[in-house]
């Protein structure tokens, strides 16, 4: 055995594999006979487990929300995900952030009996940072002797890196890994790339954002109010404003609401991807979706099958009291009550006035999404606690992972468990996720989220099935699919006519 660049072993004369999207030098496998069937070893003791992830170690929760506030700009299609709050259980406030523009407070502390320099060398130990894996344990153990959840999850931390089989390649043997006994239970955190061959209005992008497009002047709102959202325009959303005065809230998602009610946007192949490793697997364990639009109802996955992270837009409620409004009396309400800033329904009121609670009588209804400052839904944390550890391959689709709690999955799921991340750009790097030749659990599906997913439905053999509801699907995904379908066919025939002649 030698080794290669980053230090990794690799038996001699296997051949580099340029493929990019297991970033390119990583030692492919000698399976003896084909090659090509994949029978890598990712499965869980459960003798020795490997714990849960950082999220139960005592003292880490803070280090590894600094290090995913430093991520930079690793950003993605952020059409409609709404940006997350952390869980105001340990009282500080919770801000649904913009999973981009850092605004949410991501620095309490998950409390426990390491000092930050503990907690860095954990941190430091769990995402691989290059150091001596055994040697840290021993220097650690001794620190934590009565911190028992920390011995546990460090005595059972047993896979090292270098007997570990590379992961599989995108997507012939992930599509073999799918389909394998070795895969049992997929967990899916799903972001705005998955959404946005749909067309749902966009948030962040820049210049044609929402954020960067809103008119404060046109809000009905004091002065005090519309210059404070000038400067910040996430306070259109927040809670606290929302509370004090709800109509920058309701005019700001006034055409989202109604396009919701009218199914204004299709659900994606992506979606429909997702759906199919329930309907055809039957291993999807939960889908997370950080998107409040509401297109994972359109497919056919059971309602406890999806956790909306952040709330859904297809639903209503008074803030307060909790008292539901049927969507369609809502909708109804908001076309009569709220003026639309856009200019573009000539049949909405020149003036907004209140829609109130049947209730409590306060004018505090609205859209069941999370706004900034509230508490994450209680749903959330709870099928967390029970998915996470015994999850196969969690899947990261079309987020930027920039945002807690819903990235924490991603260092939440077993020490064993593969990674796949649908992305056109590198994402959770500070989180633990590796790219390139030293990855020994990630994949990267490089680019857009409806193409990847394409790309696998296609290698498990289920471009007919797609097929069968193609007109259901926005423009632009059938268009892929059908063009897919296409040139499936024009190699049949090329493969019919080489035969005959």
């Amino acid at each position: 055995m030698d080794r290669d660049g980053g230090g990794r072993k690799r038996p001699h004369g296997d051949e580099e594999d340029s493929n990019p999207s297991t970033g390119g030098g990583r030692p492919k496998r000698n399976d003896g006979d084909s090659g090509t069937k994949y029978d890598g070893a990712y499965r869980r003791d459960d003798a020795t487990g490997g714990g849960d992830g950082y999220n139960d170690v005592p003292g880490v929760g803070a280090a590894v929300d600094e290090i995913s506030e430093a991520e930079g700009n690793d950003d993605d299609d952020d059409d409609n995900e709404e940006e997350s709050p952390e869980d105001d259980s340990d009282g500080v406030d919770n801000v649904e952030a913009g999973e981009s523009d850092g605004s949410h407070d991501s620095s309490s502390s998950s409390g426990g009996s390491c000092d930050e320099v503990q907690a860095a060398m954990i941190a430091s130990f769990l995402t691989g940072g290059g150091h001596d894996r055994a040697a840290m344990i021993a220097s650690l153990l001794p620190v934590v002797t009565n911190d028992k959840p920390m011995r546990a999850y460090f005595a059972n931390y047993d896979t090292d890196p270098n007997d570990m089989p590379p992961p599989p390649s995108f997507p012939d043997e992930m599509a073999q890994y799918l389909l394998s006994d070795r895969c049992k239970s997929i967990v899916v955190l799903a972001g705005a790339g998955m959404s946005v061959s749909c067309g749902i209005p966009d948030f962040r992008s820049a210049g044609i954002g929402l954020y960067d497009t809103l008119r404060p002047e046109l809000l009905t709102g004091t002065e005090l109010e519309r210059a404070l959202i000038e400067s910040d325009p996430t306070l259109a959303l927040d809670k606290g404003m929302f509370l004090q005065n709800p109509f920058p809230m309701l005019e700001t998602k006034r055409s989202f609401i109604i396009g919701t009610h009218e199914r204004r946007w299709r659900a994606t192949l992506a979606h429909r991807f997702v759906e199919m490793l329930h309907t055809k697997l039957g291993k999807l364990t939960r889908l997370y979706t950080q998107n409040i639009d509401g297109l994972e109802y359109q497919t056919r996955l059971p309602r406890e099958k999806v956790i909306n992270v952040h709330g859904s837009m297809g639903a209503a409620a008074c803030e307060l009291c909790g008292h539901e409004m049927d969507f369609d009396d809502f909708t109804k309400a908001v076309r009569l009550n709220i003026k639309d800033i856009t200019g573009q329904d000539v049949d909405a009121p020149g003036q907004s006035t209140p829609i109130k609670c049947e209730a409590c009588g306060k004018p505090t209804v609205k859209p069941t999404i999370v706004l900034f400052r509230s508490s994450m839904p209680k749903e959330f944390h709870k099928r967390t606690a029970e998915d996470l550890p015994d999850a196969d391959l969690l899947i990261i689709m079309g987020t930027s992972l920039t945002v807690a709690p819903a990235n924490s999955l991603v260092y939440r799921v077993p020490s064993t468990a593969l990674r796949m991340v649908m992305n056109d750009e590198r994402v959770g790097c500070r989180l633990g996720i590796v790219y390139g030749k030293d990855a020994v659990r990630d994949v990267w599906a490089r680019g857009h989220t409806d193409v990847t997913c394409l790309d696998l439905a296609e290698k498990i053999g289920w471009l007919d099935d797609m097929a069968m509801i193609v007109d259901e699907m926005p423009e632009s995904s059938a268009k892929l699919l059908r063009d897919r379908l296409a040139r499936r066919r024009r190699k049949e025939e090329e493969g019919g006519s080489k035969k005959y002649f």
